[in-house]
């Protein structure tokens, strides 16, 4: 992913609480079962007795299902009513989270002043070694947008923006990609200063991302030159960080994109990517929806209703995660309309062993992101379906990693993409509700 990520881990002892409404949601926060915490809080938060468990759950549900203001005020009388029974740890952890949601908000001078604030603090106190470098980081990242404004979309708010969308193959050499390509991506047409560029559309970008040839062109005012992209990764690279003071959209208009600006990588031998539309301009909408068959999308007035199957999708940071249920088990992914196929990891092969080996083939397969290509081997399976909200879905020529890829969240199952994108005629993403649905 394009972004600064900080983990968020708490944890709870709740061996002291009897088998009350507390005991059920500590144990849910101790699962990190966020889910069914959203759908089990709200019928036992009247029978609660510890009042730091309320905040701590109302502080969570806001930050991963997209209430931002809610998480916000929750960490605030948390902070500063409840240290001392949170912990040290999970006090450190929520100030990281109220820092990191202010960015999101776009209140970078904010974030980057109490991140400043918190690691002096840490520093002085001569301990908490590891958060006092989470804070550090931070406040690097934010000090550098402290004048920018907020990213904010223009547009009439009485009117549907309806887009015209391409889905084209990915082309691939052969010597990468036998059949010469390999899923799909999902284009967008942006005008920048007169010009109309495809972007990709892709939810598993945390912010826009060019080329420096792209930045260059479009006037990208760079506000960093030294952001780590894909820290995690041993394919890490140094890229830099700018603002986009405006883009159009269809009839909309996008302030204040934040963009990474992507160095030449090993990839760009294979596929060369020059502009990415991600994460801080589709968050900026309650409801996207897209018509695959129709080559268009949607960017409605009003959002759809929460569907009766519930919601399905988290927000973490920059990144949507997509529960999907696989014969009554509920499993993670990462829900990236950037990734142009599907892939499961080795933790659902590990899970599902026995079943896989029977229906699928072992094969050597090359793939790639940024700054990286590797020949692995795989299982090959001609066909899986999973459920995603009230509907079937079938993955065909499906690729399951039998090692470890480098897969540091073990909640995460995989990735799911555009495989899930084209067969249907609608597929609505809804921010305001998280979920997605299928249509």
């Amino acid at each position: 992913m394009k972004k600064v990520v900080l983990s968020l881990l708490v944890f709870f002892s709740v061996s002291s609480f009897s088998q009350t409404a507390d005991e059920r949601i500590g144990n849910l926060l101790n699962r990190a079962d966020w889910f069914e915490l959203e759908r089990t809080y709200p019928m036992l938060k009247d029978s609660m007795k510890v009042d730091f468990l309320k905040l701590m759950s109302e502080a969570l549900i806001g930050y991963y299902f997209n209430r931002p203001d809610e998480a916000l005020e929750s960490i605030d009388k948390l902070l500063a009513n409840h240290r001392a029974e949170i912990g040290n740890q999970n006090a450190c952890n929520m100030a990281a989270m109220s820092c990191l949601v202010k960015g999101l908000k776009g209140k970078y001078a904010a974030a980057a002043q109490d991140a400043r604030n918190i690691a002096d603090r840490l520093n002085q106190q001569g301990k908490g070694e590891e958060a006092y470098a989470g804070f550090e980081t931070i406040y690097d990242f934010y000090k550098r947008l402290k004048d920018v404004p907020p990213p904010h979309v223009s547009r009439c708010p009485q009117e549907d923006v309806v887009v015209s969308i391409d889905i084209e193959k990915v082309k691939l050499p052969t010597d990468f990609e036998p059949t010469g390509e390999r899923g799909t991506h999902l284009l967008i047409p942006v005008t920048v200063n007169g010009e109309t560029y495809r972007f990709i559309f892709d939810t598993g970008a945390g912010t826009t991302l060019l080329s420096e040839r792209m930045a260059k062109e479009l006037g990208v005012r760079m506000l960093n030159d030294s952001i780590r992209i894909n820290p995690d990764s041993p394919a890490s690279m140094v890229g830099k960080m700018g603002v986009l003071d405006s883009m159009k959209v269809g009839d909309m208009k996008f302030y204040n994109s934040l963009v990474t600006i992507a160095p030449p990588n090993v990839l760009d031998s294979v596929v060369k990517v020059e502009a990415v539309l991600g994460m801080d301009f589709i968050s900026q909408f309650d409801e996207i929806r897209i018509y695959p068959k129709k080559e268009e999308m949607v960017f409605p007035s009003v959002a759809s209703s929460l569907p009766s199957s519930g919601r399905n999708l988290i927000k973490m940071d920059r990144t949507l995660k997509l529960k999907a249920d696989d014969n009554g088990e509920n499993l993670l992914f990462v829900f990236d309309t950037g990734c142009s196929t599907a892939g499961f990891n080795y933790l659902y092969y590990e899970a599902h062993k026995s079943a896989l080996k029977s229906i699928g083939r072992r094969e050597t397969v090359t793939g790639g992101g940024f700054n990286h290509i590797n020949k692995r081997e795989v299982l090959r399976v001609p066909t899986l379906g999973i459920k995603v909200g009230d509907r079937t879905v079938t993955l065909n020529n499906l690729i399951i990693d039998i090692e470890n890829q480098g897969t540091k969240t073990a909640d995460d199952m995989g990735i799911i993409g555009m495989d899930m994108i084209t067969p249907f005629d609608c597929v609505i993403i809804n921010l305001k509700d998280m979920f997605l649905k299928l249509e």
